[in-house]
């Protein structure tokens, strides 16, 4: 069983500084109008960790991602990865991967296509460009339908694919959305096999879920929202031996 070292709920400033060169959020606060969405939110992440992020449908689950993938900014609070401060600048982007709910994918093209779309969205080409497709295909194992279009993949095999376009150009960070909602067992089994590999690889993970025994299977902790604030700080997804 592995010891929970990842992820850490505690208020940041008690954090040590050698824990401070992965993702800190201190404090995040965001609101729509008049209506708080978070109220407050603060953790920590380390390479090779993964956190898992549960919630009734409201409770600023998506917020959240969107914050840390610098699509929203907060109205408080700050976010870093490896000391870059969160926001539209290409350093921290490039960091980032971010898997939506829906299918960021054109349906007209084959999934190796949407692949080098996204490769070369990231700034990549030739060689480059080649390699991190290459090896989002090789982590979540999607070679067999590489040329199939996507309006023609099944809703698994499009998810599967989805999480590959995510993966293009090796971020640090990888952000994701309910990424097995309504899929068969044979693709969810797939999906969190490479998320769990990401996880094993030193990589970042955070993944929104409403099915705790998914993200108990992958997640080192799990921190669970409720009306923007976080309820249960830090619980422990697996327990230390």
């Amino acid at each position: 069983m592995r010891k929970e070292t990842g992820a850490h709920s505690a208020p940041v400033d008690s954090i040590p500084e050698t824990q401070q060169d992965g993702l800190v959020v201190r404090d995040l606060f965001k609101a729509y109008g008049r209506e708080g969405v978070l109220r407050g939110v603060s953790f920590s992440l380390l390479p090779g960790s993964a956190l898992g992020i549960c919630g009734s449908n409201g409770a600023g689950k998506t917020t959240l991602l969107h914050l840390l993938a610098s699509i929203l900014k907060p109205d408080a609070g700050t976010i870093t990865l490896f000391g870059i401060q969160a926001g539209r600048s290409r350093a921290y982007r490039q960091k980032i991967g971010f898997v939506p709910q829906e299918i960021a994918l054109s349906p007209r093209l084959s999934v190796r296509q949407n692949l080098e779309f996204w490769a070369a969205a990231n700034g990549l080409k030739g060689k480059a460009k080649d390699a991190a497709v290459e090896e989002a295909i090789r982590l979540t194992n999607i070679a067999g339908f590489l040329d199939k279009r996507v309006s023609h993949c099944s809703g698994g095999m499009a998810r599967r694919a989805n999480l590959a376009a995510g993966l293009v150009g090796r971020p640090s960070l990888i952000l994701l959305d309910e990424p097995t909602a309504g899929i068969d067992e044979e693709n969810r089994d797939a999906i969190l096999h490479s998320v769990s590999g990401l996880r094993n690889e030193g990589r970042m993970v955070i993944m929104v879920n409403h099915y705790r025994l998914e993200l108990e299977s992958i997640c080192d902790t799990i921190i669970t929202l409720k009306e923007g604030r976080l309820l249960q700080n830090g619980q422990s997804a697996r327990q230390a031996p």
